[in-house]
């Protein structure tokens, strides 16, 4: 299942930069990378506030629901909270475009003045999904 996938590599902040050295992966701090008209995956991880209670992450994350059901383009949204303290998101976008108008610069300005850090984003190209006990496709 591509979530698995994904979280394996969310989980490992040095698989996350070899993938990015080697141009397998791109952080939206590095120049684009070449357009690929396939499904992209971002990860997001940002600090929760210090002092931020587990449930009330949780709970902000519930509020914020119907603002990416209504998202052009998103496909998936995993909301994430990690065991050092960060919280974020796995998203499965229809496309780069899709996924790059959304992470724009309004929105990673309002991200750092809502919580005082830079966000970390970073894209993965998607070309092949798997789900869980079907075959895989190719989506491109």
């Amino acid at each position: 299942m591509i979530a698995r996938t994904i979280l394996s590599i969310a989980a490992g902040a040095a698989m996350t930069a070899t993938l990015v050295s080697t141009g397998l992966a791109q952080s939206a701090s590095s120049s684009p990378a070449k357009t690929t008209s396939g499904p992209v995956a971002v990860v997001v991880s940002i600090p929760l506030p210090s002092g931020t209670p587990r449930e009330q992450a949780v709970a902000a994350m519930q509020k914020s629901m119907p603002q990416y059901q209504a998202l052009p383009g998103l496909a998936r949204k995993y909301f994430t909270l990690s065991d050092d303290g960060k919280f974020g998101g796995i998203y499965l976008w229809n496309s780069r475009a899709e996924a790059q108008a959304w992470f724009s610069d309004g929105w990673r300005a309002k991200a750092t003045a809502t919580y005082g850090v830079v966000p970390e984003v970073t894209y993965f190209d998607v070309p092949i999904v798997l789900e869980a006990g079907g075959a895989a496709t190719k989506p491109r």
